[in-house]
């Protein structure tokens, strides 16, 4: 109503006083509506996402979510196991028990009638889900020492609920609880949101607000892996947060070690209605029975004397080795799969556990270099070959850095603020923000100062110089805390979706800039420019920012790929909005092309400074050309993670087992 009757004026104004009256009437109009399209852009703006936000979920909504979710869930941990060769050939058959009743509740507590009862094996699961099932909360503690399979129990009993679940029952979903800080999110439920939210991005598709609900109403088993990987002085109190702000129907599974657990109770409380549960020890009889069957024909003769010793208790460290799963995972990487000589396992070349565990460590790297080469569009094996010491220092140096930084996930993110620790990189990482900023306000200076003269357009040149010098030793290491975004640039099934964005994000921008465009050319063409060219632009950046139903779950790789595309689209569009606009304000003037240059230099810029994936660039290259990491950086960790070094869960990479981590950052040929 207000642009019909501002039309109309001009309209009069021209005709009664002339074309140059109503060309300052224009520019004054054109002035007000441009504040005014702001304003209502940004009240419709916060309006929308405040009623989104707050809208509740729909149970039939919930109900695809969490079928999406389960769906996405069962993939990710299959891939999982089937890399760590969980079931190859056969699980391990681990004894599992209940523990010390001190750690636990009261039996009538945990289970129906008090008849509490929990044993099983880890290769045969179907009884072990029965028996938690049973559990009148469906909580379970797994605990055991270092490489007792805690977490690959865990994995198992996750895969087997997804498998044969029942009616109405909640998804589980593992997360790695190093990260949880209760005294900043004192419900367990608000890290869990988040943590689902960044891990599983293709829950946005059903609303900003799906993972809350979906937590909320008790549509998650969550899986927290890792108590004692927490701060020492976070155990007790995550423990009394999990006790006073899970709900009565929640059910959960956490893994600890058993030394750290039991400090944990002593210092706060057992975990509520939550059976705690324990490994035995493999008996040299059972490991000798699963390497066995490990052991191909062609290397029968060379193990036959190895595994008679285990079997005759003629092998007491070998025993004992392989007395917990990630000894036996060792013998069988290193010298099985690896083809080295099992010899040594027995003839006192190591004579002791520890020995033999350092010795079997150290072969590791060799061996899974060895036995996986690598092979084309084979999703199990690493797509390029790598010399052994270098793989040991890569993954020394990301080992020894994660031990520093007090954590066991690694995320691409984190890179640059963790390699930020050292002067020189964040000298380094604010003079090369400062120049792209420079560069491109320097660029824009210099063109709009040629359209006067060329002295005009040196000394913009400069000032922008400076100015972009100025703000990158200022304010440029913010750029190191930015988080990953997402980008969907599928269309199929998404035309509805794209013709709202564009109707509404696209309509009122393009009108709010239309209008300024139209005040700073003063032709009435800068208003149908914004409606026609930049609505559809900023419109097409939204639509690409929004994720679907068809994302999968996310993987580190998968996380940088949509950062890097979305950083990609958004400098793109920012840069063909601000080119077009200087394009058409500087072509009403014959500088078409100035407009275009300057506008697309600092709309990439615009699109690129506040992204996760600049950072990691930058660090990447910095670590690159210091010898500490190797450029291509993704692709090597999706390689060692192939290897059976590494494992993926959600969007981090952690070691396939903590005290390989701790090895190799302890190891002097890393440094």
């Amino acid at each position: 109503m207000v642009l019909a009757v501002g039309l109309a004026l001009l309209v009069v104004v021209g005709l009664t006083e002339g074309v140059g009256k109503a060309d300052n009437w224009a520019s004054v109009l054109g002035t007000s509506l441009a504040i005014i399209g702001g304003i209502i852009a940004l009240v419709t703006s916060r309006r929308r996402r405040r009623a989104v936000e707050a809208a509740p979920a729909m149970p039939e909504q919930l109900v695809q979510s969490a079928t999406v979710l389960a769906g996405i869930v069962s993939e990710q941990w299959r891939r999982e196991a089937e890399a760590r060769a969980l079931g190859d050939p056969e699980p391990m058959p681990v004894p599992w028990r209940l523990t010390d009743p001190a750690v636990m509740d009261h039996p009538q507590v945990i289970a129906p009638g008090g008849q509490l009862a929990f044993s099983g094996r880890s290769d045969q699961m179907t009884p072990l889900v029965g028996q938690f099932r049973r559990l009148k909360r469906r909580r379970l503690v797994i605990t055991g020492g270092p490489g007792s399979g805690k977490t690959t129990l865990a994995v198992q009993l996750l895969l087997e609920l997804l498998t044969h679940p029942q009616p109405g029952e909640p998804v589980p979903v593992l997360f790695s609880l190093v990260g949880w800080d209760p005294q900043s999110q004192p419900r367990v439920q608000d890290w869990l949101t988040a943590r689902l939210a960044l891990d599983y991005p293709a829950l946005r598709s059903f609303g900003v607000n799906t993972a809350g609900a979906l937590v909320e109403r008790g549509m998650i088993l969550p899986i927290l892996d890792g108590l004692d990987e927490v701060s020492d002085h976070y155990r007790a109190e995550i423990v009394t947060r999990l006790n006073a702000s899970l709900a009565a129907d929640t059910g959960l599974i956490l893994t600890s070690r058993s030394t750290e657990f039991s400090a944990t109770v002593t210092a706060s409380d057992v975990l509520t209605a939550a059976a705690v549960i324990a490994p035995e020890p493999l008996s040299a009889a059972e490991a000798a029975a699963y390497l066995r069957t490990a052991v191909p024909p062609s290397l029968s003769a060379s193990w036959s004397p190895v595994l008679a010793a285990l079997e005759t208790d003629d092998a007491a460290t070998l025993a004992q080795l392989v007395s917990r799963p990630l000894g036996l995972w060792l013998v069988r990487s290193v010298h099985i799969d690896g083809r080295l000589d099992p010899t040594p396992l027995i003839d006192g070349t190591y004579p002791s556990v520890d020995a033999l565990q350092a010795h079997l460590f150290d072969e590791l790297i060799p061996a899974v270099i060895r036995s996986r080469p690598p092979v084309a569009a084979d999703p199990l094996r690493p797509d390029r070959s790598y010399r052994p010491e270098d793989v040991r220092r890569w993954l020394g140096y990301l080992a020894r850095q994660m031990t520093a930084a007090g954590t066991r996930d690694w995320q691409w993110w984190h890179l640059a603020r963790h390699t930020a620790s050292t002067s020189l990189f964040r000298l380094l990482f604010r003079l090369l923000f400062g120049l792209v900023t420079g560069l491109a306000a320097g660029l824009t200076g210099l063109l709009l100062g040629l359209t006067a003269r060329l002295t005009a357009g040196l000394t913009g040149l400069l000032v922008g110089l400076l100015f972009g010098l100025v703000t990158g030793l200022g304010g440029g290491l913010t750029a190191l805390t930015a988080e990953p975004t997402h980008a969907n640039l599928r269309l199929r099934g998404r035309g509805v979706e794209l013709r709202n964005t564009l109707a509404r994000a696209g309509l009122v921008s393009g009108l709010g800039a239309g209008l300024g465009v139209w005040q700073s050319a003063g032709r009435l063409a800068g208003l149908m420019f914004g409606l026609v060219v930049l609505g559809p632009v900023i419109g097409l950046s939204k639509f690409v920012s929004s994720p679907s139903v068809a994302q999968r779950a996310s993987t580190p790789m998968a996380s940088l790929r949509g950062d890097r595309t979305l950083s990609a689209a958004h400098a793109v569009t920012f840069g063909l909005a601000l080119g077009l606009i200087l394009g058409l304000v500087f072509g009403l003037q014959g500088e078409l092309v100035f407009g275009l240059v300057a506008g697309l230099t600092a709309g990439q810029t615009m699109g690129l400074r506040d992204r996760a994936w600049p950072a990691f660039l930058i660090a990447t290259f910095w670590l690159a050309c210091r010898c500490r990491l190797p450029l291509r950086l993704m692709g090597f960790l999706q390689d060692a993670y192939r290897l059976g070094l590494l494992r993926i869960v959600g969007s981090s990479y952690q070691f396939r087992h903590a005290e390989l981590q701790d090895h190799l950052a302890r190891d002097s040929r890393t440094q």
